[in-house]
Formats: structure tokens, sequence, C-alpha cells
């Protein structure tokens, strides 16, 4: 498949190596193969590797001669994806190679997986110019971490001599250039709310399923209108009359917004008629006002289940969560004066089934650290007046911008050269490992590009061809060029 793709797509470095990394499993906590190969192939070529303890990789290329009074250069990315399938869809993204297709001048997966363009994108572009021999340049290090799309845990623990640099250029986002990004913080919540047999006279076992949501990444698409499968399914149960609670299980990942999502239970044969025109309305509702694409519509659905549960919550147990659920907050909660978003909070997962765990995972952001903080602990006090324990975890800070710098006017000017275009600044709403960076090395002078992505952390992600010639060539003057800083 990747071969038919390859002979499609321009024929450079670039492509080679996306194309490879498409076909080695790599999800968060599984980077060990591809980091492997990338060594394994730095190495092929003259290259220094360093492995540190957390499993990040730095590979080194020395000056080319005449070039050795030059600062060095780190070109940065990130080894794990986010792994997501889109419903019906079997695949293991443990063994599995990530699907290809060609559409116009897109790359994607025709809406069966994420396709990995974050960061797969990054380390080719590094591995690129790492492995050129004509390339002539100061010192050059490849830096790769492992576990960023679970909280940064590579960058938070990466060994500081790997950061030894006068600059860094981060490869994980599409704009030219990123020059500061939002902190966040994860919440996780949990409990085991009260429980009772489930008397089943006079009722009907049912499986309410949420899917065809759009979903997207929890920073960059949280002001858009996609929706979320999770805030949606507690809007639905409040509503919902006659139905006794056994199971949630909606959302994947922290850090993406819900797409689908599923909850079981035992409601009242009375009442099954009035459920079904709840459920009308809110389909009619869902696809009016989110708009989903051509030939995609959200359809929430009711199914009877041939074996009731065992379990469902008691009155009063429902009651206080789905008084919390209502309350969690969701969305973009305070904006820049630019009108982006500033602070914002994700209710990304809520699992859980009667007499056992129930679990609620959410991630705040902000550019202002004090602000995630707020917010974070609002979210915990509220998760505990619910009696649902609440701890914080994987907090990284904000990556303030330098406006100052002389390595942002160097990289701006030569944008401007290769394309005609003032280059536009931006302080993104995700999260991005420069923030963790600057705090390790206070002097580095950072920017961040790559080419365009759309969608994401969802099934529907898609890479932009075209743009990535356009930044090829950019990194490739930025790296060639940096005595003029």
């Amino acid at each position: 498949m990747n071969s038919k793709i390859e002979s499609m797509l321009p024929a450079n470095g670039f492509w080679k190596y996306f194309l490879k990394i498409c076909s080695i499993p790599h999800p968060s906590g599984h980077e060990a193969e591809l980091r492997d190969i990338l060594q394994a192939e730095a190495q092929r070529h003259g290259l220094s590797c360093r492995v540190d303890k957390a499993g990040n990789l730095a590979i080194d290329r020395a000056a080319a001669v005449g070039f050795e009074a030059l600062p060095c250069i780190i070109l940065q990315a990130h080894l794990d994806m986010v792994p997501q399938v889109a419903p019906g869809v079997e695949f293991d993204f443990l063994h599995d190679a990530i699907p290809l297709q060609l559409e116009g001048s897109w790359l994607t997966t025709n809406g069966r997986t994420t396709l990995g363009a974050d960061d797969g994108m990054g380390i080719a572009l590094a591995m690129e110019l790492m492995t050129d021999p004509t390339l002539e340049c100061g010192p050059l290090r490849a830096v790769f971490t492992v576990c960023e799309e679970t909280g940064l845990g590579g960058a938070e623990d990466i060994a500081r001599e790997f950061l030894d640099a006068a600059y860094l250029i981060n490869l994980d986002s599409d704009e030219p250039f990123v020059i500061g990004c939002a902190g966040g913080a994860r919440l996780l919540g949990s409990a085991r709310p009260a429980a009772k047999i489930a008397d089943v006279a006079g009722k009907t076992a049912v499986k309410f399923t949420l899917e065809g949501m759009h979903g997207g990444h929890s920073g960059m698409d949280i002001h858009l209108n996609v929706g979320s499968a999770t805030v949606t399914l507690g809007s639905f149960l409040t509503e919902l009359e006659g139905f006794e609670l056994a199971a949630v299980n909606a959302g994947t990942l922290h850090n993406a917004i819900a797409r689908s999502g599923e909850v079981s239970g035992l409601l009242a044969n009375d009442r099954l008629e009035k459920a079904t025109v709840l459920i009308e309305n809110y389909n009619c509702r869902l696809n009016k006002e989110l708009r989903p694409e051509p030939n995609r519509r959200i359809e929430l659905a009711m199914k009877t289940l041939s074996a009731p549960p065992k379990l469902v919550l008691t009155d009063a147990a429902q009651r206080d969560l789905l008084r919390l659920w209502k309350l969690l907050p969701h969305g973009v909660l305070a904006k820049n004066p630019d009108n982006s978003s500033a602070t914002s909070c994700n209710l990304g997962v809520i699992t859980g089934a009667a007499g056992e765990l129930w679990q609620i995972t959410m991630l705040a952001r902000s550019v202002y650290n004090a602000e995630r903080d707020k917010v974070t602990c609002q979210a915990q006090k509220l998760m505990q007046q619910f009696n649902f324990s609440a701890q914080i975890d994987s907090a990284y800070s904000s990556w303030e911008p330098r406006w100052d710098s002389a390595f942002l006017r160097y990289a701006c000017n030569i944008y401007q050269e290769l394309s005609g275009k003032q280059a536009q600044t931006a302080v993104i709403h995700g999260g991005l490992e420069p923030g963790i960076f600057c705090g390790m090395n206070p002097s580095l002078q950072m920017i961040s590009f790559a080419p365009e992505t759309q969608a994401v952390h969802s099934p529907q992600e898609r890479l932009n061809i075209e743009d990535c010639q356009e930044k090829r060539r950019l990194l490739r003057a930025l790296v060639s060029r940096i005595s003029e800083v």
C-alpha cells in the first residue's frame, strides 16, 4: 500500500521517512520500535546517538567543514501518536500499519484512523536534513521525545544535556511561526458510587449509543463547533425520564474531544415512547447545530439488550453523578484580546459500571499558569463535593513568547524571502514541549512550525502535501543560513 502511495508523492527524503514511520506502530508508550529504527538509520549515516533514561533519542550531526563555529540548532519532534479509530473499523495500533490514501492535495486515512502526521511529519522533516550529505551547515541535533501525547512525559524527564544548544525548532505546529503555547494539567477523578440490585420488573434493558461526532484536538479545536460526546450524553441523561444507570463508556483520551460514547441501564416501559421522542429531538438538534460533514451524520440511538444488568446505581448516586456531570467545565472558558482561546477545559473521558470504579478524566489548558491551576482546582473541589477523589497530574508550563528574539526575526525574514508573504506569529492553545524546555534552558531561543494538518487526534486527520514541500524548503534555509542571525 505504502509503495503505491510513494509513487504518487514527490520523490524526496521527507516522504521516504514519513511513509516508513506510518508503517511502524508507535502509539504513546510504544515508541521503542520506531526509536530503534531511527537510531539505526542515523548510525548508518555515521551520526552519533544517545538515548536517555526516559527513552528520548538525541541524534548529533557534526558541522560541515568551514561551519564549525556556528551554534548548534536542535530539530525537535515527538515519537508517539494518538491512536484513534473510527467506529466499525478494525485496527490494531500495536501491530498494523497506518492505512494511507491520497485525496487531492491531502494525505489521509480515508477517515479510518488517525494519520500520525502529529508528529510523524516533524520526525520526517528532521531526519531528511540529518541524513542529507549535501547539506552544508553548522552542528545539528535531532531530539525525538516519547509520551508527548499523554502529558509531555518525555519532555518532562529529558536529559538536560539534550537541550544544550543556542536554538530549537519544534516541528509540531502548522503556523509559521508559533512562539508560545498554553500550559495544561490533567485531572483524574474516581469513585465507587452506591449500587443496588437491578429490579427488572416493568423495565427494558437498553443501550444508548452516540456516534458520528467530529471530535478533534482538545486544545486546537476546542473553540470550534464540533460538540462533545461526553457532554452531550450527560445532557441527554439529565433529560431522560425513568432510566436507571448501569454503565457509561464515553470518550477515549483526555486530550481528544470525545467523538462517541455509550450508556446502558434499565428504562421504564412507560417511558420508552418519551425516550424515542427525546432521541429524535437530539438527533435533529445535533445535526442542525453541529453541521457534520457531507455524507456524515451524528446519531443517537437506543438498542434493546437481551441481558439486563445485574446492578444499577442507587437513585441518590445517579442523581449526584448526573449533577456532577452537568457542572464539570467543558469548552473555552476565557479568551485573549484577539479572540483566541486563553483558558479551556476538555471533559475527555467518563467510564464506569455499577458496583465498579467510575473514572472521569479532564484536561485544563491556559496560556496563564495561574488560570490553568484555578480551573483544575475548581474542578477538583467539585468532584470532591460529589464524593469523587480527584488528583491533578501531568501539569506542564506554558511557553511565554519572546517577541525580541533575534532568532524569531531571522526566521520571519527567511520566511518572507521564500514565500513573499509576511510571517504570522501565534501563541497557540495546544501544549507544546518548548513550554517545558524553556524552564530547563532559559537562554534557548525557540520557534515552532510544521506542514499544515487538519483534524489531528481524530480519524479525519489529514496532511497537506503541497505545504510539506514549502516547509521543507523553509527548514533547510533556516538551518543552512543560521550565520545570518
